[in-house]
């Protein structure tokens, strides 16, 4: 006898929430979900609880990594990202010195995917962006179960090389300084004999004592003294 099969079907996120962005930033809040997104990300996600409220951050959840022991800070969008809530992001990030960001939507558009790839191009090994597409999945009339795609995540292969040829070119750059200077010093070094030597100057001879030259004649004056009868 055959066994039954059921039937995968997949759910618009809008279906769910609506426009409800506050439900679905509090439905991300979850211990478990936070957990899935984690395993995704390759993160140790866990609720950050009430320590810090994002209260311009619409669709914005805190959250902390329990293996490194810093912020992140999560973003669910339902209709797209707009540039002011990226710009929300990147200052709640700076003031609570958060080390990833990530933003969480049905879909992720090039133009964000892009922004995003750019600010993790730029950045250092200890702040990472990622972005994910969430897909909601129901086998027949199942409770729908999410699946988050990741679409963009720091390219650690290119940020090591970027920094390992940033450290060649600082150390030949410090090498060619060092041989510039070499010539000029020994330049300076030979220089200073040359002045010093123009420098010494013989002490010029009182008129009275100078001596006369070669070839002339020294008259002598005589005083004669007539004797009157």
């Amino acid at each position: 006898m055959a066994k039954p099969v059921g039937k995968l079907k997949k759910i618009n996120v809008n279906e769910v929430w609506a426009n409800d962005v506050d439900g679905f930033a509090s439905w991300l809040q979850q211990e478990e979900i936070l957990e899935m997104l984690g395993e995704t990300l390759e993160l140790s996600l866990e609720p950050a609880g009430e320590e810090v409220s994002l209260q311009t951050l619409s669709g914005g959840v805190l959250a902390k990594d329990s293996k490194r022991g810093h912020y992140v800070i999560i973003v669910g969008h339902l209709d797209g990202m707009s540039p002011e809530a990226l710009g929300n992001l990147i200052m709640y990030a700076a003031g609570l010195d958060a080390k990833a960001l990530v933003c969480v939507g049905q879909e992720i558009t090039a133009e964000m995917r892009q922004s995003l790839d750019w600010l993790n191009m730029i950045s250092r090994d200890d702040v990472n962006v990622y972005a994910a597409e969430l897909e909601l999945w129901r086998i027949d009339d199942s409770v729908p179960a999410p699946n988050f795609n990741v679409v963009c995540q720091p390219n650690m292969w290119a940020r090591q090389l970027k920094m390992g040829q940033e450290d060649g070119e600082s150390a030949d750059n410090s090498s060619k300084n060092s041989k510039s200077k070499e010539p000029q010093e020994s330049k300076s070094q030979k220089e200073e004999p040359v002045k010093a030597s123009k420098e010494k100057v013989e002490p010029p001879q009182s008129k009275s004592g100078a001596s006369p030259k070669e070839g002339t004649s020294v008259r002598q004056n005589f005083v004669y003294t007539k004797t009157f009868s």
